[in-house]
């Protein structure tokens, strides 16, 4: 039996989480034994507890590290976060590390430094605007080359993901595995459809309903799906639109917020936060809309297409172009472009027929056992097997200690820096309000007559 480390990126649940929750669903806990490590206390946590499974919370933010205080935190701990990782990896016996996150760079280091072999699923390309890469101006290609080199095998979600990997990384080292459902809960969600959404949103069964399902981020773009929406309005009122999803960045919610206000949807767009019900709604719903700019194996996509939804989305990458095929499982629109968006939603909602059309030929090709959870975490396994037969990587690395050392030094002049242009702020405001202290400017006219 093999001792598997998962390093998540996150303690709520986003689509990541939801992927590690189905392989520990199905992983054959004969072969492999599961701990996770965590970033914090949180939701995804309470489900693995219900799971079974054994997770450790090593702290860390992976999310926000643009302004300079955070990240510089960030990588003054590092090091301890890594040599934390490690002891881990040696007292719990790991024979593997699994990093669910192209976020993460901790579990590939503490890896390299234990001699043990590491995993990296690449849910998404490399993206220069997430948080850890925002202030660390990497190119894809280095991106790559430092995740193959840190890893004993990178597996990717889609094959567009795969190809923006390879070169520099061979493509010998990749393996490409879709993102699987539990197509029974899909179908019985549509077999148990009894409007019960509905009537929590107010409206009828006939009621027109697209729907939408992401975390309340920028990169779902829902502005464009708010924009869309209100074109379609313009030619169907009665039409309602639900966004479901958990807040991801407060300042787009209170954007978004905004932009609904504004565009008369109040009473038509209901934003409904975390659900664990995603199924049924998407059961009850006409329509799925995508607004992505960029995706990987998007779940609520294939998820829509199980519950039998028509689909309209973007050319957002991943999986997405080859599993809606314009014109025969779906629409695709570009990015952005909320006119063409709304056209098609209108198109479907007003022709039932063809709706139908895409939507069983959606549900056949995501039950066609392609995405069949069982199937992707079969693969996963045949994966860790192939790198477990191989010898172990020699433990340490030169590279790898002088990184963490450059980079707890960087983060402690950071913080040093950060904390006296602070300081020096907070001084210049208060040399500015003693200047203007009406005793001062009363003793400088004083002084000033004086002198003259």
């Amino acid at each position: 039996m093999t001792n598997i480390l998962y390093i998540a990126s996150r303690s709520d649940i986003a689509g990541g989480e939801v992927y590690l929750l189905d392989v520990f669903r199905h992983l054959d806990h004969s072969r492999f034994t599961p701990l996770v490590v965590l970033p914090g206390e949180g939701a995804f946590k309470v489900k693995l507890d219900e799971l079974g499974i054994r997770c450790l919370v090593v702290t860390a933010d992976y999310g926000w590290l643009k302004p300079p205080a955070p990240w510089y935190r960030f990588l003054s701990d590092m090091p301890q976060r890594v040599r934390q990782l490690e002891k881990i990896i040696h007292a719990e016996n790991i024979g593997l590390v699994h990093t669910n996150s192209n976020m993460i760079l901790d579990g590939a280091l503490a890896a390299k430094l234990a001699g043990v072999h590491h995993v990296l699923v690449v849910h998404i390309p490399f993206q220069a605007n997430l948080p850890v890469y925002q202030r660390m101006p990497i190119q894809p290609a280095t991106f790559a080359q430092l995740a193959g080199d840190l890893s004993s095998r990178l597996i990717a979600v889609a094959e567009p993901v795969a190809a923006s990997l390879s070169p520099p990384v061979s493509r010998e080292k990749i393996r490409v595995i879709h993102n699987g459902l539990e197509l029974q809960k899909y179908a019985d969600a549509v077999s148990l459809a009894d409007g019960s959404v509905r009537r929590e949103l107010g409206i009828t069964r006939d009621t027109p309903l697209i729907a939408a399902v992401g975390r309340i981020n920028p990169d779902k773009g829902f502005e464009y799906f708010v924009e869309a929406a209100a074109k379609v309005r313009q030619s169907m009122p009665e039409a309602h639109f639900v966004i479901a999803g958990a807040a991801d960045s407060p300042q787009y919610e209170q954007d978004l917020h905004a932009r609904i206000a504004q565009a008369g949807l109040s009473d038509h767009m209901h934003l409904l936060g975390f659900r664990a019900d995603v199924p049924r709604i998407l059961a009850e719903a006409d329509v799925f809309a995508l607004t992505s700019r960029t995706e990987g194996g998007p779940y609520v996509l294939i998820e829509a297409m199980a519950c039998g939804c028509a689909c309209v989305v973007t050319r957002c990458g991943g999986f997405v172009e080859y599993v809606i095929r314009h014109g025969e499982t779906g629409f695709l629109v570009d990015y952005g472009d909320a006119t063409s968006m709304a056209n098609h939603l209108l198109e479907l909602l007003r022709d039932i027929n063809k709706r139908t059309r895409f939507a069983e030929a959606g549900k056949a090709l995501v039950f066609s056992g392609e995405f069949d959870v069982r199937n992707s975490v079969d693969k996963l396994m045949q994966v860790y097997q192939e790198i477990l037969d191989e010898p172990s990587p020699t433990p340490g690395s030169y590279a790898v200690d002088l990184f963490l050392q450059t980079a707890s030094e960087i983060g402690y002049l950071g913080e040093k820096v950060t904390d006296m242009e602070e300081r020096l702020k907070k001084a210049e405001r208060a040399a500015q309000l003693l200047l203007d202290n009406p005793l001062a400017r009363f003793a400088r006219r004083i002084f000033g007559k004086q002198t003259k």
